[in-house]
């Protein structure tokens, strides 16, 4: 990470304010709302799609002098080796397709950023990856959020647990069958496309 980016990240923790006193509380709040998440996904999902908590996934793959890997693709990914932990985590056997990273009750500009930084780093080795941002507990996500989007393809604010399975699952099935259709893409050896577009929706 380079200086500028260290020192604007430093400043917007001075953002959090009376949040920092509130860690403990808000950590379990942010693991219930992890825990309720992946058991509404995983009950909407069909058996093919597995529902991950806490997986980890690859930023950076390197190859040695002698031609080898950093990652062979047997082991799962684990952190501290090129491997950030996400939130939760949506496969097909072994290919991650979606990426939810989570707050509860509330968020800074600072998780903005590091959640958008670790999204552009993914999407660097699995570019179908599908990447959003979902906070728990809140009525609307506000400029703060798109001030400081970089990479995330989907947020959602949900007012309370029980509108996940209504305001979050949605978007992650349509965020699925993104994946997948860039996945079937990319399998061929040409690619010709006759049009291409991203749309953005909002609902206010």
């Amino acid at each position: 990470m380079n200086d500028s980016r260290q020192r604007f990240l430093a400043m917007t923790r001075s953002e959090q304010g009376p949040a920092a006193t509130q860690a403990l509380p808000n950590g379990h709040r942010e693991h219930a709302a992890a825990v309720h998440t992946e058991e509404v996904l995983a009950a909407a999902l069909s058996g093919d799609y597995q529902v991950h908590r806490g997986a980890s996934l690859l930023y950076r793959i390197e190859i040695d002098s002698s031609g080898k890997a950093s990652h062979d693709g047997q082991d799962a990914p684990r952190r501290g080796q090129y491997a950030f932990q996400t939130d939760i985590l949506v496969t097909r056997a072994k290919t991650p397709l979606v990426v939810v990273e989570l707050k509860a009750g509330f968020f800074s500009s600072h998780d903005v950023i590091t959640y958008s930084w670790k999204a552009q780093r993914h999407k660097q080795v699995y570019p179908y990856l599908r990447y959003g941002f979902a906070v728990v507990g809140l009525e609307a996500l506000g400029r703060r959020f798109m001030t400081h989007n970089e990479a995330f393809d989907f947020a959602a604010a949900i007012p309370d647990h029980g509108r996940i399975e209504t305001d979050l699952v949605p978007i992650v099935l349509r965020q699925i069958r993104s994946a997948e259709r860039i996945i079937d893409l990319t399998r061929h050896g040409r690619i010709k496309l006759r049009r291409y577009e991203q749309n953005v929706e909002i609902d206010g």
